[in-house]
């Protein structure tokens, strides 16, 4: 997410807004840095506002033609609940906006980082200085997020001026990843210390490749308990009850099918979703 003229316009209208909080803007600025949104703070939080004020203006309107049209405490009901609850869940969802991206950010960054090191690693040995090492780093889309936190190290290192050590610094303070943060005080401690990096980059690719082995083995069980959960659950199951309820019906001369027809329509799309939510909350983490 970047910074667009509506977002510009949004700050500008409601700059004054925010100088009334006493808000950290240190905290709320790392934060966006971390999810990859290229706003400042007071950017990006007057466009909530902006869009919470939008939200409430059109389902107001909407639901007021509605009422005009079929006038009635239905209609009244209907007009009360969506002004409220639609401003209410724009705001929620940028509100938690930045937090959901960087931890998926996060995830992302951590495994991607055994395969990083590695290739760190064997630049490392070929006698490849840190800055040179993350430029080509930041080059290779094929490490995700990493890709994009060793671009912003070369960007400080090349444009700002900054040395190593400090962009490295500066990349902790914004990483979303607990363990990329390790990984860069690692290599500042090494490089202060004045010690080789070679020997610090091989060990860190044995304990991360040794835990995403571990992880991996985990996810795996994981998918096993849940594909025989989903056989049972709504696979076999349903089989099951349509042939009692069939033999019911044979033998006490009928039976009301309503239930058959809950169960088709609402229980076992539930279900489906429900694994879903499952598999993309992390229980089925790519293996």
């Amino acid at each position: 997410m970047k910074s667009t003229k509506y977002t510009r316009f949004c700050r500008r209208f409601l700059s004054s807004t925010f100088e009334k909080f006493n808000l950290n803007k240190i905290d709320k600025n790392n934060m966006l840095e971390k999810a990859n949104i290229s706003m400042v703070y007071q950017e990006y939080y007057s466009m909530v506002l902006m869009n919470c004020i939008l939200g409430f203006i059109v389902s107001f309107f909407s639901t007021l033609f509605i009422y005009l049209l079929i006038p009635n405490s239905t209609t009244m009901l209907l007009l009360l609940i969506t002004t409220l609850i639609v401003p209410f869940l724009i705001g929620m969802t940028y509100l938690r906006l930045p937090a959901a991206k960087a931890r998926a950010r996060g995830k992302n960054i951590d495994r991607h980082l055994p395969y990083v090191a590695n290739f760190i690693n064997t630049m490392s040995v070929a006698g490849i200085s840190p800055s040179e090492i993350f430029g080509s780093l930041s080059s290779i889309k094929l490490y995700g997020e990493v890709q994009k936190e060793a671009k912003k190290i070369t960007t400080e290192i090349e444009l700002m001026g900054l040395d190593a050590i400090t962009a490295l610094k500066n990349a902790i303070t914004i990483s979303p990843s607990k363990k990329f943060r390790d990984f860069l005080q690692g290599i500042i401690a090494v490089l202060q210390s004045g010690s080789e990096l070679a020997p610090y980059f091989s060990r860190c690719v044995d304990q991360y490749m040794f835990d995403d082995l571990e992880e991996r083995k985990k996810n795996l069980d994981s998918l096993a308990i849940m594909a025989e959960s989903f056989v049972t659950t709504v696979i076999a199951f349903p089989l099951f009850l349509v042939i009692i309820l069939c033999v019911m019906g044979l033998t006490s001369g009928g039976i009301s099918f309503n239930f058959l027809y809950v169960i088709s329509l609402f229980i076992l799309p539930m279900a489906y979703c429900g694994f879903y939510v499952m598999m993309k909350s992390g229980m089925g983490e790519e293996v």
